[in-house]
């Protein structure tokens, strides 16, 4: 994703205006020529302008002279080349374009029917914008809901799976695999249209997480009620972390070694505890996380929601249980 947020690239517009206005050129300059030459009519001059490009076999309106047929001997050459040319690039604006983005969307469509435990960002603004880069570095697989006709051309050149339309339209959340997705972000502008969102993807999806970005804080107590997993605030995410910046630099940026891949040093991960995991119902010392996984395990989140940080060596791991470790990020193919 190398592109410029809002920049999208017209090469094939450009190219049919070019050979479009270049045909036009010949039919004016063929007139003007004739005019000159034969001095007849402008009408005359147009017609036989018209006829000549486009070799429809007619006879000359007038009879011409010699430099009249060297004229139109030239008229000939440059203008049934330029008119090849602009039907050419006619046929593959209107007529290719429309059987690749035909194939192209039911290529799309198959992939997002494949899709199993995956993201879907409803919106692509300059959050969902910055989500997806972030995904495509970790290699998760997302889908986009976006209605904006400028920011699907974005998707479309980018590569992403994405999906035309309202987000909040459940036939379209049922469309992108919402019953198979884990989580769902919630990225548009109006924290009205979140919310709503955020109801209909939950009355689909009762174990999926729902990220929410909300404008105003105070809305963050309705979308808690509406099912939302995490509210997160721009405006007071930020504020907070600049906060943090001026009173504890050392912790941010221990933080930001753990948590962005970039660094290649540590990596946080989670790792899901099942009744078939071969962690479960024992001790952190007799699971020997850290000799087997190379991981430090620094919290252990309960299914009822508590959290027990920097856990004591004989706590027991039980189903359901999700470990929060600290570890090195594995080499490139493993």
């Amino acid at each position: 994703m190398k592109r410029g947020i809002y920049h999208v690239e017209p090469p094939r517009t450009l190219r049919l205006s070019l050979y479009v206005l270049l045909f036009l050129s010949v039919l004016v300059g063929g007139t003007i020529g004739y005019f000159w030459i034969e001095g007849w009519p402008w009408i005359d001059c147009l017609y036989m302008t018209v006829i000549t490009v486009a070799t429809v076999g007619f006879g000359e309106v007038h009879p011409l002279s010699i430099d009249g047929q060297v004229f139109t001997i030239l008229l000939i050459f440059f203008g049934v080349t330029t008119a090849a040319l602009s039907l050419t690039a006619f046929f593959e604006y209107f007529v290719l374009r429309g059987l690749t983005n035909l194939f192209g969307r039911n290529k799309m469509d198959k992939k997002i029917e494949k899709l199993r435990h995956h993201i879907i960002i409803c919106g692509y603004g300059r959050t969902g914008f910055y989500i997806a880069r972030d995904l495509v570095k970790l290699e998760k697989p997302f889908v986009v809901i976006e209605s904006d006709t400028d920011r699907l051309k974005l998707l479309e050149q980018e590569g992403i799976l994405f999906v035309p339309g309202d987000p909040s339209d459940e036939d379209l959340l049922a469309a992108v695999g919402v019953a198979h997705a884990d989580a769902l972000v919630a990225a548009l502008p109006k924290d009205a249209d979140n919310l709503f969102l955020t109801i209909s993807a939950r009355s689909l999806n009762r174990d999926m997480q729902i990220i929410a970005r909300v404008q105003d804080p105070d809305n963050s107590r309705k979308f808690m009620k509406a099912g939302v997993t995490k509210v997160v605030s721009p405006f007071s995410t930020g504020a907070t972390r600049i906060v943090q910046l001026l009173t504890r630099p050392s912790v941010v940026d221990l933080i930001e070694l753990v948590t962005q891949r970039e660094n290649i040093a540590l990596e946080v991960c989670e790792i899901a505890v099942d009744e078939k995991s071969n962690l479960a119902h024992k001790t952190l010392v007799e699971s020997r996380v850290r000799q087997t996984m190379g991981c430090m395990v620094f919290a252990i989140k309960r299914p009822g929601g508590e959290t027990l940080f920097d856990p004591d060596p004989q706590t027991r791991i039980e189903p359901g249980d999700v470990l929060v470790v600290i570890q090195k990020p594995q080499p490139a193919g493993i």
